[in-house]
């Protein structure tokens, strides 16, 4: 493996089932995103690491500035669903903004989990109208192209063809948007939805897709296999190995 991005997983401190305080939660966050940048720092050449924080917590633009000018951590991660973050919440909106403006700032780029749960078509044009200003000029990594555990396929493909609809009239909000197929498709999900997914992964543009597997829930082979199935050509593949985030590779393709 010649280029490896680690993600921090943080922000799952902020899980309300773990019943922890905001004193525990930014103290365990902060011992997560070290422990990463740790490993990181082991294989600098090769590897590039990712904070994250819960970005309701009111730790959680401190910690992204704390980390500012450092070589181990240069991107965010960063979960809705694990987050409990409720978009039709103006106070939610409000604490997501700043983290990401934080973000944005210091010139990270994100990689954000917004699917899953109740999450639907109308959610991510809210999140493309009021979440997405606030990131400029960063890349926006989307993960599981918009979908997420727990799957609701109706509102998986809606969410997807959303963001298409932007990309496919140009809107600037969308321009440095990146999604990647990790766990896409589902293995449980059928001809009938992954033919619908597979659309609006044509409509947005192979470039713009990134390979993930989301291992070990899937391993990489099987998830190969997956996309396999889902019909995309040889050529198609051939892109999508190709493809390398501006965060990981120096020279990729995605900024030519």
């Amino acid at each position: 493996m010649e280029r490896g991005l680690v993600i921090s997983s943080g922000y799952l401190y902020g899980l309300q089932q773990l019943g922890l305080d905001a004193g525990a939660i930014a103290s365990w966050t902060r011992k997560e995103n070290e422990f990463t940048a740790g490993q990181v720092k082991l294989f600098p050449e090769r590897l590039r690491g990712f904070l994250s924080v819960d970005p309701l917590q009111p730790s959680a633009v401190d910690e992204v500035r704390y980390w500012q000018n450092r070589s181990e951590l240069t991107g965010l991660k960063l979960h809705l669903f694990a987050s409990a973050v409720d978009l039709n919440n103006p106070a939610h909106v409000a604490s997501w903004r700043n983290v990401v403006s934080q973000a944005a700032a210091q010139s990270l780029p994100l990689l954000i989990h917004i699917g899953g749960g109740e999450f639907s078509a109308g959610s991510a044009g809210i999140f493309i109208q009021e979440i997405l200003p606030a990131t400029a000029p960063s890349f926006v990594q989307i993960a599981h192209a918009g979908g997420g555990l727990p799957l609701l396929n109706d509102n998986y493909v809606g969410v997807l063809r959303r963001f298409a609809d932007h990309i496919d009239r140009d809107d600037p909000l969308t321009r440095k948007i990146l999604f990647d197929l990790s766990y896409v498709p589902a293995p449980e999900q059928g001809a009938e939805i992954q033919a619908a997914l597979l659309h609006e992964i044509r409509r947005i543009g192979m470039d713009s897709f990134l390979f993930g597997s989301d291992f070990n829930v899937l391993t990489i082979p099987e998830q190969i296999g997956m996309l396999q199935r889902m019909g995309l050509s040889e050529a198609e593949l051939q892109t999508l190995r190709a493809n390398c985030a501006p965060w990981v590779c120096e020279s990729p393709k995605i900024l030519d």
